[in-house]
């Protein structure tokens, strides 16, 4: 059974949950995996397909050791959001050598960089897991998109969904989870736009690219 956790709470006062599952005492050493969803409120297809996912992975561990955090922004999910409850777009505040106080209407990074509560706590457990394969579910676009040394993992979820794989999002992302991970310490950092589908076809479409990613049976 996954070790099921709470990794802190968000701005007011929900349960951030995790659950981590580890491999066949038998399978070889490989970089750890980290996946979540909703760090922006009203993209809710990563949280129903990580709910998917996690129940595959209760009757086959994964090929690799792996965190999965279904909906990170929960007060966004709440209140039908993109930004959290102090109306920060999480996505641009975490610590990246680009994170920058200026911002677009809709963008506020927060006074300083993860100065959130749901920054804190994702940041703290990478560092605490040492996972480097790490994979962000957005909406809306079609895309498989990559920072750092994602790109053949990139490439190989955009071959199983069908979305094809691409280095560049198409505008800037200051403070972005891919900017601080990817960019900056050149982890394998995966953002999976999913367009706007049913919760079902959008796990359909997404199955096999996730499973990719963990090493399973596709």
């Amino acid at each position: 059974m996954p070790e099921h956790f709470e990794i802190g709470k968000t701005v007011l006062g929900r349960p951030i949950e995790c659950l981590h599952f580890a491999p066949p005492a038998y399978a070889k050493p490989k970089a750890k995996a980290l996946l979540f969803g909703a760090i922006h409120g009203d993209e809710p297809l990563g949280i129903y397909c990580l709910a998917r996912l996690a129940t595959e992975l209760l009757a086959m561990a994964p090929g690799r050791e792996t965190w999965i955090i279904p909906a990170l922004n929960l007060d966004g999910v709440a209140g039908g959001s993109k930004n959290n409850a102090n109306d920060v777009d999480l996505n641009r505040s975490f610590a990246a050598h680009n994170w920058s106080p200026d911002y677009k209407a809709g963008y506020f990074p927060g006074k300083s960089a993860e100065d959130q509560p749901e920054a804190q706590a994702l940041s703290k457990l990478i560092e605490a897991s040492g996972a480097t394969r790490l994979i962000a579910l957005h909406s809306p676009f079609r895309t498989v998109n990559w920072d750092g040394s994602g790109q053949a993992l990139a490439e190989g979820m955009g071959q199983r969904n069908g979305y094809g794989a691409s280095s560049d999002i198409g505008y800037p992302t200051p403070g972005s989870f891919g900017s601080k991970y990817g960019v900056d310490r050149d982890f394998e950092v995966i953002t999976l736009e999913i367009p706007m589908l049913s919760d079902e076809e959008a796990w359909r479409e997404n199955r096999s690219a996730l499973r990719y990613a963990l090493d399973l049976p596709e």
